[in-house]
């Protein structure tokens, strides 16, 4: 065995380039993200609650935007939607640098905002599209460490170019956040894909799929996509697991610091110790439980999801060591849920999905997602404001209905999208 598969990692021969398009992206993103709302409001000079108002009005504008990728990927792959999202997330955040009328802002993050919507989904079905057959959830799991690396990585440097520039380091972030993009679809405008039958073509459309027995002739829509009962169940799975995530970035700080009036260097370390161990541990996870019915590796992440909620909600107040170490145990359970949920999830919609409508149902999955974003921070803090507990107990029963609807997909689901096969 060698050590690239002991690691869980997959077969990369030819595919580096979209390996290293990825790391770039993360690092801008990490560069950026941990200072959004401070940078609308010290850099532009706009009141704190306008920038809130403004960023979930922009979340809400953009939700349209993962339906509307899916088709644009079926019909021209998803290379080229990858491509044209992040040149579109280059004008944006160049057009952040000129402006701070606050319309025009929010105008240029829903377009942002509708990029990334687009990007998501795209960069999953070109996941699916170049990997090698039994592979899919060791590239979903690559992915997904190499951004938390880039975010983690973007973030630190982040800090010190704000905290040696000031107002134009705020700036400084942003033009190198557009480069980043940038270079990222420069990356992923070169790399030709090879010929493989049923994979690629060298446009980066996917090769036509052999048509089904007793498939409905014509264009294929989202009726066709709606019509498919257990997706709809995997649809009901990704929107609690959406908000699980969200717990973590929405939900948590919050809790720590406000309702259990624990010191604020908690979250943040939290934080780091949750990225830890996403990065060490994301592949390896991903490559011991890809034999594994996916339904059931979800139903063990979900349970473990609770049990963190559990933990989460049993920390006392006012005792700041027994208090982290709950909260550090706490971390370490959800971690383990996440690494878990994110490839195994991936997959299954992918393999439900087959080529031909690849992109409409990553496009529905991205949607749920939006949602859960807009859904999340009111129904966060509403439930928080009323009891300190509470939102842990609503996503604890959330996954409880998540885990009966896995039992049945389980009992439903061919074995071919269950699991991962080398013939993928």
């Amino acid at each position: 065995m060698t050590v690239i598969d002991t690691l869980g990692l997959p077969n990369t021969r030819g595919r580096v380039p979209l390996i290293v398009a990825q790391l770039v992206d993360a690092l801008g993103t990490g560069l950026f993200l941990p200072f959004a709302v401070v940078y609308f409001h010290a850099a532009k000079a706009i009141p704190l609650a306008t920038v809130g108002l403004m960023l979930s009005a922009a979340a809400l504008l953009s939700l349209p935007a993962g339906p509307l990728a899916g088709p644009l990927i079926d019909r021209f792959g998803p290379r080229r939607v990858v491509v044209t999202s992040n040149l579109v997330r280059v004008l944006t955040f160049t057009g952040y640098v000129f402006t701070d009328v606050p319309w025009q802002l929010v105008v240029l993050v829903t377009v942002t905002l509708c990029g990334e919507s687009q990007f998501r989904p795209a960069a999953a079905a070109l996941v699916a599209q170049v990997a090698d057959g039994g592979q899919r959830a060791r590239w979903y799991a690559m992915e997904r460490a190499l951004r938390n690396t880039g975010f983690g990585a973007g973030g630190l440097l982040g800090s010190a170019v704000v905290g040696w520039g000031g107002n134009s380091g705020y700036t400084a972030v942003v033009v190198l956040n557009a480069v980043s993009f940038l270079t990222a679809a420069a990356l992923v405008a070169a790399w030709r894909p090879a010929a493989v039958p049923g994979r690629s073509l060298p446009g980066g459309a996917a090769a036509p799929a052999p048509a089904a027995a007793g498939a409905a002739p014509g264009r294929a829509g989202y009726r066709e996509v709606l019509a498919d009962r257990a997706f709809r169940g995997v649809l009901v799975t990704v929107g609690v697991f959406a908000l699980c995530d969200l717990a973590l970035t929405v939900l948590l700080s919050a809790y720590v610091i406000e309702a259990r009036g624990l010191p604020a260097w908690q979250p943040g370390t939290l934080f780091a110790l949750n990225t830890v161990l996403v990065v060490v541990g994301q592949t390896a996870v991903a490559r011991a439980t890809e034999r594994h019915r996916r339904p059931r590796v979800l139903q063990v992440a979900t349970l473990l999801w609770m049990v963190s909620f559990g933990l989460f909600a049993v920390v006392p107040g006012g005792h700041s060591a027994v208090a982290f170490a709950g909260l550090a145990l706490g971390m370490v359970v959800f971690t383990a849920a996440e690494l878990l949920q994110a490839p195994a999830s991936s997959a299954l919609t992918v393999a439900l999905a087959g080529e031909r409508l690849r992109g409409r149902y990553l496009g529905l999955e991205e949607l749920m997602w939006g949602l859960a974003r807009v859904v999340a921070p009111a129904l966060f803090t509403w439930l928080l404001a009323r009891g300190a507990g509470l939102p842990w107990l609503v996503l604890a029963l959330c996954c409880l209905a998540a885990v009966v609807v896995l039992r049945t997909l389980e009992r439903v689901l061919p074995a071919h999208v269950q699991r991962e096969t080398a013939d993928a």
